[in-house]
């Protein structure tokens, strides 16, 4: 097994200086033993920590190792010994670093991300919106800038788009619509890399970052590479999506990012025709799992018709106010966004 770990720590990723972590000479010993244990160097940074081993469990689990069959030990690394070992600093320019997330997809996380950030930009905050998700970015599409965009570098900075009053990256402007993106996890996070550090995002007062759903290389990179202020997690109220929002939910505690709270989506259909509400994916799911995370429920936002079709038309559902058929919708937004603003404060 010494021989297995030593392999696999030649992927596992400083995160502050992209190396591996024994090209870093942060491996001390592998002490053998009933269970084998890891003494690596750190200067107590828990974050950091957590995130390396977060990499190394999961890449063991991929190897056929189980993840409990051996134990780290941290040692401490003076700072006389070198930078290596700083923490991590937030996003110059950027006061608030929110990212979006689901343990599964169809729960209509990129809906919820969309309409978020377009809720704090009206209420007068300069806000950023990062699709992160690499393999199936739908952002771009529900703006209205379907394919690829023309996207300016000046000073070797990527310049954001702009629409409805936000600062727009995807990785969807860069291909074309149906150009599939066949990466390995290196990859993407370095593509998250660039996204976040050579984007001139400018003074922002909120970027909200939409993840793809799941529990994998993009949440673990963005974890790695940043400080975020929380994550915002998306379920739907039936079991079967709370189990994997439970899952999200156990990744961000194990990397160190705090759950800012829970948003339903669907809670609730609301008939375009009579408007009468049904509860067609049971409810009160987004409660329990805020109850269970220890978190708080940031709002519940009801499934409306018309909301799909402005977003299928490249329209922001918020933003059309003067639409009766969305006003749920909007005040839904309202309400999630006064509530995480109220949570940041705390």
């Amino acid at each position: 097994m010494k021989q297995q770990l030593e392999k696999i720590l030649q992927q596992v990723y400083n995160p502050l200086t992209k190396k591996s972590v024994l090209e870093d000479n942060l491996l001390v010993r592998i002490d053998e033993g009933e269970k084998h244990t890891l003494v690596l160097l750190s200067n107590g940074d828990k974050k950091w920590q957590l995130a390396i081993e977060a990499q190394l469990r999961t890449l063991a689990s991929k190897e056929g190792i189980a993840p409990d069959s051996f134990k780290l030990r941290w040692e401490t690394k003076t700072q006389s010994q070198g930078p290596v070992l700083r923490p991590q600093q937030s996003l110059p320019g950027v006061k608030h670093l929110v990212a979006v997330a689901s343990g599964k997809g169809g729960v209509g996380k990129s809906t919820v991300a969309v309409n978020l950030a377009a809720t704090l930009a009206q209420m007068g905050l300069r806000v950023g919106l990062l699709d992160a998700d690499i393999y199936g970015p739908s952002v771009g599409k529900m703006l209205g800038l379907v394919g690829r965009q023309k996207v300016e570098l000046r000073a070797d900075r990527i310049q954001p788009l702009e629409k409805f009053g936000l600062k727009l990256m995807s990785f969807s402007f860069l291909i074309d619509e149906n150009q599939p993106v066949v990466w390995r996890g290196p990859m993407l996070g370095k593509a998250i890399e660039q996204f976040l550090y050579d984007t001139d995002w400018g003074e922002l007062d909120f970027l909200v970052i939409d993840l793809p759903p799941g529990t994998g290389d993009a949440q673990l990179s963005l974890a790695q590479l940043t400080q975020l202020d929380g994550a915002i997690i998306v379920t739907t109220p039936q079991s079967v999506a709370l189990l994997d929002a439970g899952r999200a939910v156990a990744m961000f505690e194990q990397v160190g990012v705090p759950v800012l709270g829970v948003v339903e989506n669907m809670s609730e259909f609301i008939c375009s025709h009579c408007g009468k509400t049904n509860h067609i994916f049971s409810r009160g799911g987004g409660a329990r799992l805020a109850a269970q995370s220890q978190s708080v429920l940031l709002g519940q936002v009801p499934l409306v018709e018309e909301c799909m079709a402005a977003s299928e038309r490249g329209e922001i559902p918020v933003h059309k106010t003067k639409n009766r058929a969305l006003a749920p919708v909007v005040a839904a937004f309202e309400h999630i966004a006064r509530n995480l603003l109220s949570r940041l404060e705390q």
